[in-house]
């Protein structure tokens, strides 16, 4: 058991198990946590994901043999989200790759480091003179762990703990801090950071991300605020969406596929895919309201009495007052905002309307690090309260200024 662990069960947190790591489920109220994602800082334990690391001059091309996006398209500092692929082209895990510097580190959500580890030596076995000067291939979990520190104003509190250098990094890259490494990423839609690091190092910057987050409403977390996160911001987890496929093309994720490359596992299989056509892809789905009649997972979609595919997942949003999911339909049929389908539920149907997505309104698109602030009381909190500021002083310039045109006409005028 890790120091971290042990703060966590003194806080009261509910505990869980992820990825074969316990962590927080949740510290309370996964609504409220949530909220903090949308509107101020949420801090998490991210331990569960697993950290492997491979050096040498070689480590790239291996690397790129594996993965589906370019790994010669990022330099130091730099990271991407990526995909492992099976020979049949089917995702086994997404995972973010950063270039640190003699190595690359890979990150993954799903898979432990050991599990990555052994990814890398299983393409490396029998290749050895392909891929030369490989130095080290090794986990840096569960010896280290992750912190996530995720909302609207996440930056604000990393540049108070480590400096404004933290302000200007840019989505998916990475700078040290102290001895640990922080990344610029997320799935949410909204600032995001994961802290990467030894658990001990981790236990104590959580005591002092605390202390300092207080003003900024920071809440701590587990990780059931990501059933609403998701909903909203949908990404791809396995235990949604394995049951249906994992076929990136019917994920609608060929975006992360670099077709181009000369080789890596699965592109072959893709490939034949994408000149073949699919049958099915995924497609969102959004229902205004609270519907009479709730959405299940496997509930028929039809178009005029017919079935074109199923119900993926189904969740309410009390932000979006809509009902939100991903639906499972004909491919020549999967297109955003068409309104003619129906879910055939136990109790009735239900029209639906086809969605692209993320469906969230994310507060973070309102907040500039440059202009605003939420501890600060003279800048603004962010561009709504920015906008209101400014037609106040343009209000009060118009009054001013009429005010002195009117003088100036009264001082005119002749004489009695």
């Amino acid at each position: 058991m890790s120091k971290l662990t042990d703060i966590h069960q003194q806080q009261g947190a509910v505990m869980g198990e992820r990825n074969g790591v316990t962590l927080p489920m949740s510290y309370g109220d996964a609504r409220a946590e949530h909220i903090a994602v949308r509107k101020n800082i949420l801090l998490s334990d991210y331990s569960h994901f697993g950290i492997a690391s491979i050096s040498g001059e070689g480590a790239w091309s291996l690397l790129n043999r594996l993965v589906s996006g370019d790994v010669s398209s990022i330099r130091d500092e730099q990271a991407m989200y990526s995909l492992i692929l099976d020979e049949k082209g089917n995702i086994i895990t997404d995972l973010y790759i950063a270039c640190d510097d003699e190595r690359f580190l890979l990150i993954s959500e799903w898979m432990t480091g050991e599990a990555l580890c052994d990814m890398l030596r299983a393409m490396l076995e029998g290749n050895e003179e392909e891929f030369e000067d490989i130095e080290d291939i090794e986990s840096l979990t569960p010896e280290w762990g992750t912190l996530h520190i995720e909302g609207p104003y996440a930056w604000e509190l990393l540049a108070e703990l480590y400096g404004m250098d933290v302000i200007g990094l840019p989505f998916q890259e990475h700078m040290r801090v102290d001895d640990e490494i922080l990344l610029r990423s997320g799935k949410h839609g909204e600032y995001s950071y994961k802290l990467m690091g030894s658990q001990d190092s981790l236990a104590n910057i959580w005591e002092q991300l605390l202390e300092a987050g207080e003003k900024y409403d920071l809440r701590t977390g587990g990780l059931n605020y990501q059933r609403l996160a998701r909903l909203e911001n949908p990404c791809w987890e396995p235990q949604i969406f394995n049951d249906f496929t994992r076929c990136p093309i019917e994920l609608q994720m060929q975006w992360v596929v670099r077709y181009d490359k000369e080789s890596f596992t699965g592109l072959e299989a893709v490939a034949a895919r994408v000149e073949e056509g699919v049958p099915l892809r995924v497609v969102g789905m959004i229902i205004p309201g609270k519907p009479e009649h709730t959405p299940k997972r496997g509930d028929q979609v039809t178009l005029d009495g017919t079935s074109i595919g199923e119900v993926i997942t189904y969740g309410y949003s009390e932000d979006l007052e809509a009902g939100l999911g991903r639906l499972m339909i004909k491919s020549s049929l999967a297109w955003a905002d068409i309104d003619a389908y129906k879910i055939e539920t136990t109790t009735g149907s239900i029209p639906v309307k086809t969605s692209a997505v993320p469906f969230a309104r994310n507060y973070s698109f309102l907040v500039n690090p440059s202009e605003h602030s939420y501890v600060d009381s003279s800048r603004p909190r962010d561009l709504l309260q920015q906008m209101e500021l400014q037609k106040a002083k343009d209000e009060k310039e118009a009054k001013e200024k009429a005010e002195k045109e009117a003088l100036a006409v009264a001082d005119s005028a002749p004489k009695a």
